[in-house]
């Protein structure tokens, strides 16, 4: 504060603050700067510590479905208008909870896998349908890590590189990975294969159209089929049947993988849930409809079901 003396009068004035324009300071670019000067390889760390799905379960999931997507109709939403649950084009929009539950239980972990998050291999994949579920283009990285997945271009060229190692993959329209100049030499071995099941095609965000009609042969098969499931309630199948015919008004599909998860401990409730939802290969057969994420009842059947006894304890 500043006096003057004017004739005998002191006259205040207050000093202004003198504004201060500071730098922005970002954590990541902090550590990756820091990273880089001390020349540490966060790739090891990566490397030691990433969660991989067994490469079995991608053969068989390309072979059972022609698709590399456990749910090849769902992509991250991407802001603009667009929210989680939405159906755009027969296409359901997530943020990672489709992605982050499809490889963790490919990968046999469930919830036992604690502090892991879900970063995608290839960048913006996540927007596409073909590859924002597809196990070869994910991996589990402790949280302290994910983050900076997305912004080290070495941990990037590392993990595509892996993915092309394990599983021979890289997104249609990509030129295949080469090796980087820095690779660790040793990795984490991907989870054992404990998924023996074969994993059908598995989503239909959108509705199955009521007028499509099986065969009679496949009607019958699946009517005798349905009758064997009702009197064998220790079945998986039974439980399952029993969970959504116990819901009047149906189930969403994300509620019901869940309870079927819990209640059958299955692992691989996901393809147990989509095989009540298809005639084709060695799937159980179209027990349910999925409409517009919500499971029901398949009228051909519905009537048979109501009649039976189901137990989804």
């Amino acid at each position: 504060m500043l006096h003057r003396e004017y004739g005998g009068n002191i006259q205040t004035k207050r000093k202004q603050p003198m504004s201060i324009t500071r730098s922005k300071l970002v954590a990541s670019e902090l550590l990756l700067e820091a990273v880089k000067r001390h020349n540490i390889h966060l790739s090891l760390l990566v490397a030691d510590t990433g969660l991989w799905v067994n490469p079995e379960f991608h053969n068989r999931l390309v072979r059972d479905t022609s698709s590399a997507a456990i749910y090849p109709d769902v992509r991250r939403a991407r802001g603009q208008g667009e929210k989680r649950g939405q159906i755009v084009d027969g296409v359901r929009l997530d943020d990672n909870t489709y992605a982050n539950g499809a490889m963790k239980r490919a990968a046999g972990l469930g919830k036992s896998a604690e502090g892991f998050e879900v970063c995608h291999i290839w960048p913006r994949t996540c927007y596409d349908a073909r590859y924002h579920t597809a196990v070869a283009n994910i991996v589990l990285l402790p949280r302290a890590l994910a983050g900076l997945s997305d912004h080290d271009i070495e941990i990037q060229t590392a993990l595509q590189y892996r993915a092309f190692e394990l599983y021979g993959w890289y997104p249609e329209g990509r030129k295949p990975p080469v090796k980087p100049e820095f690779y660790p030499s040793k990795w984490r071995e991907p989870q054992p294969d404990t998924i023996n099941a074969r994993t059908p095609h598995t989503v239909s965000a959108s509705s199955r159209s009521v007028s499509e009609k099986r065969s009679p042969e496949k009607r019958l098969g699946l009517t005798v089929r349905i009758a064997d499931w009702s009197r064998k309630p220790d079945l998986k199948v039974h439980k399952i049947i029993g969970l959504v015919a116990q819901a009047h008004d149906g189930i969403s599909r994300d509620e019901l993988v869940m309870q079927v998860a819990n209640v059958t401990q299955s692992k691989n409730p996901y393809g147990a849930v989509a095989s009540l939802l298809t005639d084709s290969g060695n799937a159980y057969g179209r027990v349910f409809e999925d409409c517009d994420g919500t499971i029901r009842i398949h009228p051909e059947v519905q009537e048979q079901v109501r009649a039976l006894a189901w137990n989804a304890d």
